[in-house]
């Protein structure tokens, strides 16, 4: 049998981006040290508003399961003389425990017959434990940030103001900063903030209590409320551009949604669409609307966290900031429009990227000459002028009083003016530059902004670890994971072939002329860096993650280690891909501790043997057909040619002897088994298959 936890714990008001890490970190703790308690538990479930975070528990056992300990005694040879009679050591042990000698059993182990108590621990009562476990979660709860107020020696991310605490119909008696728990909860701040009396820890009598108390505890209900509301309000204008995230965001800074519409001047409609929807959504969160066409219209929403008394009054405020936002951005706008690209650029020297990297110019510098070299690589018909102009214009907005203002729009910007200065043909690069987004993984579409997304990743990687700041831990504060991945994607999802470590050795080197190279031997951490966020994106690609193992220590051109795990994921379905493996099996596992590079050469004149011969014989016609599937990059078809060694490996082994005493017979067959391995392992570390 067991009862229903719910705890709430009532807050001075939470950040928004808060709420979610919060509810997830809640709900982890809380199973973890339920289970720590030997408590089982149907359910753990968490919600939360700006005002209150809530842990709910399905059906948690009313005490601990009994346990049965067994504790070791005295050996039976010691526990007993040559009589039979318990001794002293016995009869102590058991005298510790308040048992007789009787009491005891017998029991085997490796070390011989021993005397053993088995007892049974009875559990405790849940509602002595849940203070001491409900107090450690609270503790344990993670937020970005958290403070203390007053004398309390607790943390949190807001002041506590109040408690709901039942087990049931029983309330847990626990005080932190002097808050005591209660039944009581309390409604909408604004709306009805009454002490609300909740009777026992049943979730659908919680929940619809506060909903009636304009309280949507439930994140995602809120969220859904909160679109509902604003369709609702907007259908007869236009549709509003919903952005995921905003509308998240939108739904925790409130408890329950009332959404406006609010109007600006059809003047600003002639500034760039993105700089009215930054405006407009990073100041003030406000949800733009836009025509059946699909273009921005002089409407938005804002979503209030009361019920308005006066709607015109509120819309109106709503109406007045939005003014002057919209009138600093076309000020900002305006400003830029009066100096030419070329000058942002040179400004530029007097912007630094990183105090340790020098400033955007010296990274401008740099992407100029590794674009051009990235270029050469990728494609030879690319327009080296256009990559250099593009390159030279990358960070050009940086220099702008709208970037300055709304960092967000860096490359969206930058297009904007290079198209209104006349540079039409690399604008859509300044803003492909930054692709694929966290939220939008569209990659590059024009040559220039494909060879910029990449020179402008690997410089940020390669320059930050030259000057020794690399991410530590989960710590990463540059973005140097994202910047990789995105090489990465950008590489396998455009079908590009590159060499990561040549490109990134040019790349310190012009660093190093730069004077920007403190660690002088970064490239292997460089490399591993890159790898390791490979071999996350293999992960998620490949059902079998051994064969990630397979390829990821290969050289690192991500496309070609891409395609050699896509043909050995095909292959791996195939019934005589066992063949493949169990043949290899037999070569790998007698050359396991063999130095290979301290063998002579292979002397054909010394094979003795028949299936040796013919062994060598398949070599000798397989090898130049397998190079040149290796350079063509036709991978099923080198592990289909592979297969033709099975029959061979297997004759070999039954029938030739390896370790003979004659120590030059036995090391040129080492060294025939050493070429059949390195054609193996030409395609990858198939060992760790075996």
């Amino acid at each position: 049998m067991g009862k229903n936890l719910l705890w709430e714990i009532g807050t001075e008001e939470l950040p928004a981006r808060f709420i979610i890490p919060a509810l997830k970190s809640l709900k982890e703790v809380a199973e973890k040290k339920l289970k720590e308690n030997q408590l089982t538990f149907e359910e753990v479930k968490t919600a939360g508003t700006l005002r209150r975070i809530v842990l709910f528990v399905k059906n948690l056992s009313e005490k601990q399961e009994e346990k049965e300990e067994e504790i070791l005694g005295p050996s039976i040879k010691i526990g007993l003389d040559k009589k039979g009679n318990y001794t002293q050591a016995v009869i102590g042990f058991a005298k510790k425990f308040g048992v007789s000698p009787e009491d005891l059993v017998i029991k085997n182990t490796e070390k011989g017959e021993y005397f053993c108590l088995k007892r049974i621990i009875p559990g405790k009562k849940t509602v002595e434990l849940l203070p001491h476990i409900l107090l450690n979660i609270l503790k344990n709860i993670y937020f970005p940030k958290s403070m203390r107020w007053g004398s309390y020696d607790i943390r949190f991310a807001r002041p506590i103001r109040w408690m709901l605490c039942l087990y049931g119909k029983e309330i847990i008696p626990l005080n932190i900063a002097n808050v005591e728990t209660s039944d009581l909860t309390k409604g909408h701040r604004f709306l009805l903030e009454k002490p609300i009396k909740i009777s026992e820890a049943d979730w659908n009598i919680y929940e619809e209590t506060l909903e009636k108390n304009y309280v949507i505890v439930d994140p995602d209900k809120r969220i859904r409320k909160t679109k509902e509301e604003i369709l609702k309000i907007s259908e007869r204008i236009g549709n509003p551009d919903i952005e995921e995230n905003l509308l998240k965001e939108n739904a925790n800074l409130v408890e329950y949604p009332f959404p406006i519409i609010g109007e600006f001047s059809k003047e600003f409609l002639k500034l760039p669409e993105p700089l009215i929807v930054t405006a407009l959504k990073e100041h003030q969160r406000y949800i733009c609307i836009k025509d059946q066409n699909g273009k921005l219209i002089n409407y938005f929403v804002a979503i209030n966290n009361n019920f308005p008394k006066n709607p015109e009054i509120l819309k109106k405020g709503h109406e007045k900031v939005t003014k002057a936002r919209l009138e600093d951005a076309k000020f900002y706008f305006e400003k830029d429009l009066k100096e030419p690209l070329e000058k942002k650029v040179e400004k530029l020297k007097g912007i630094v990227y990183h105090i340790k990297c020098g400033t955007l110019w010296d990274k401008t510098q740099r992407l100029i000459k590794l674009g051009q070299y990235l270029a050469q690589k990728i494609n030879s018909q690319i327009d080296l002028e256009k990559v250099k102009k593009a390159c030279f214009y990358a960070k050009a907005d940086f220099a702008s009083e709208v970037v300055k203002e709304f960092t967000s729009l860096q490359g969206v910007m930058g297009s904007i003016y290079a198209d209104y200065f006349g540079e039409k043909d690399i604008a859509r690069a300044l803003y492909e530059q930054y692709l694929p987004y966290p939220q939008d993984e569209s990659l590059p579409q024009t040559q220039e902004g494909l060879v910029l997304s990449l020179a402008d990743k690997i410089d940020h990687i390669s320059s930050l670890f030259a000057s020794g700041e690399k991410p530590t831990g989960e710590a990463d504060p540059y973005g140097l994971r994202r910047s990789a991945y995105g090489v990465i994607k950008i590489l396998i999802g455009k079908k590009i072939f590159l060499s990561i470590e040549d490109t990134v050795n040019y790349n310190l080197e012009i660093i190093r002329q730069q004077g920007y190279l403190r660690e002088r031997d970064i490239l292997s951490e460089i490399l591993k860096f890159f790898r390791k966020r490979l071999e996350g994106e293999f992960s998620n690609i490949v059902s079998n993650k051994l064969l990630v193992g397979v390829v990821i220590n290969l050289p690192l051109d991500p496309f070609d280690l891409f395609l050699r795990i896509k043909a050995l994921e095909e292959f791996q379905s195939r019934e005589d891909f066992i063949d493949l493996i169990t043949g290899f099996k037999r070569v790998a596992q007698i050359l396991k501790g063999v130095e290979i590079d301290k063998l002579n050469n292979l002397n054909p004149a010394l094979l003795e043997e028949k299936e040796e011969k013919e062994l060598y014989s398949k070599i000798v016609e397989l090898s130049p057909k397998l190079k040149d599937l290796l350079v063509n990059r036709e991978y099923i078809q080198y592990l289909e040619m592979l297969l033709e060694f099975k029959e061979l490996i297997d004759r070999f082994f039954d029938n030739v002897f390896v370790m003979v005493e004659n120590k030059e017979i036995r090391e040129n067959r080492l060294k025939l088994l050493a070429e059949i391995s390195f054609l193996f392992n030409s395609f990858g570390d198939l060992a760790v298959l075996i």
